[in-house]
């Protein structure tokens, strides 16, 4: 019961933090995919205001531009030296990234790698976005008889996500897949009309879409509920918002989306007859963590994080912060508590813990080997004794203790618990 406890409390939780609201600043580099219909940012802005966020749009998109002729706009290129973006969007020409591998790789593949070190160079912390476009609604007809996949609209979307995705993976970057959640209002929603009439440009529908996806894609957050254009039905806007947020949720490895949450926290473990104390790191996705002890010393930890153990120059009180870091310390985030180093009494030092298993405990079970009827004693990690028997069968019962960090000590050993 305290194990599924603890999960719900984990994703209500996590929800939370999901909905809380948030400010971006994105860039879009396009061409007339981008800026049809008063342009995909603006119906971006007007979804993210109406769910609560903030975001600063900005758009550079000629009819027919390629990344090729990106890398040598001015206005491009200014652009994205103009601040430290979150997000820059990248669409290439509709039609290129759908030609054959051998072909695309020659001509949109060296200069999306050039916009991207562009990006980069400006800030590590700006994250490339590939703009994944749809196939023309009945292929494209004008290069059918070169390349047949190009012959039908599933054959160019196809392509299309495979170009998009691995310019994706080549560049550090992550997929918004407009084209895929075309193809799911395709498949699932025919009479949605998401063409101009001349099959390749998108409709008020379309942008809407395309929109819908960014904002799942940036925000991860689902669209549901946000402000549609009047040129939009109530029951087609829902229809666009619901497939955006599931195709985007569907496959976030596929995108290369990273949802995972920063978490920094740590646990007081004092043990020693000496002024000491040992720091249980519990943080969560850090890349590093930083240390101040309060004392004037500091301390770098990477990964796996376990045991710490710091002396402190007399009892008292200290104020301790952990800094977690993430994304080449491009997200962080601080916890400081102040704690009271003291004496404990207990005089050992944390033994290896390989023979504890599993651990963290689950299920209030403790299997310990090579200890059979041994007395053990543990403790809170504030040195108080919660309970003390004798091992039996190897295991030791600990289901009515509190979830926390323990110390276990069985003849000369000392162990860390988590439960």
């Amino acid at each position: 019961m305290k194990n599924i406890f603890t999960i719900i409390l984990m994703l209500i939780s996590y929800f939370v933090i999901a909905q809380e609201p948030q400010t971006k600043s994105v860039l879009f580099l396009g061409n007339s995919y981008t800026h049809y219909n008063g342009g995909v940012e603006q119906a971006l802005k007007q979804i993210a205001t109406s769910k609560g966020d903030a975001i600063e749009v900005l758009s550079n998109s000629p009819g027919g531009y390629t990344f090729s002729n990106h890398c040598t706009n001015s206005t491009s290129l200014n652009y994205i030296i103009s601040r430290e973006w979150d997000y820059v969007i990248l669409q290439e020409q509709s039609q290129l990234p759908s030609f054959p591998p051998a072909q695309v790789e020659n001509e949109s593949y060296p200069y999306a790698a050039i916009l991207c070190d562009s990006i980069k160079s400006n800030s590590i912390c700006t994250t490339p976005v590939f703009f994944m476009t749809w196939g023309r609604e009945n292929g494209d007809a004008g290069n059918c008889a070169s390349y047949p996949p190009l012959c039908t609209y599933e054959g160019m979307q196809w392509r299309l996500r495979q170009s998009y995705v691995e310019m994706a993976e080549l560049n550090d970057g992550i997929v918004s897949p407009v084209g895929m959640v075309w193809k799911s209002i395709r498949d699932n929603h025919p009479t949605i009309d998401l063409y101009q009439s001349d099959e390749s440009h998108p409709s008020n529908n379309g942008t809407y879409l395309a929109a819908c996806t960014f904002y799942a894609t940036l925000f991860n957050k689902s669209p549901e509920g946000a402000d549609y254009p009047t040129s939009i039905t109530p029951e087609n806007a829902a229809i666009l918002q619901t497939a955006a947020w599931a195709v985007v949720n569907d496959s976030l490895d596929i995108w290369l989306i990273d949802t995972t949450t920063l978490r920094v926290d740590f646990q007081l473990l004092q043990l020693t007859k000496n002024v000491s104390a040992y720091f249980y790191n519990i943080s969560e996705n850090a890349d590093s963590c930083y240390w101040e002890f309060g004392d004037g010393e500091n301390q770098w930890e990477y990964p796996p994080f376990n045991v710490l153990s710091h002396s402190y120059p007399d009892v008292g009180e200290y104020n301790i912060c952990l800094t977690g870091y993430k994304d080449n310390g491009c997200i962080s985030k601080t916890i400081c508590r102040t704690e009271y180093i003291s004496v404990t009494g207990l005089d050992n030092s944390i033994s290896e813990n390989s023979k504890i298993y599993p651990n963290p405990i689950k299920d209030g079970i403790i299997r310990i080997s090579n200890h059979k009827e041994q007395n053990y004693r543990l403790y809170s990690a504030d040195g108080k004794l919660i309970k003390q028997s004798i091992i039996k069968n190897n295991v030791i019962d600990v289901s009515g203790v509190n979830a926390g960090v323990y110390v276990l000590i069985v003849g000369d050993k000392t162990y860390k618990v988590i439960i």
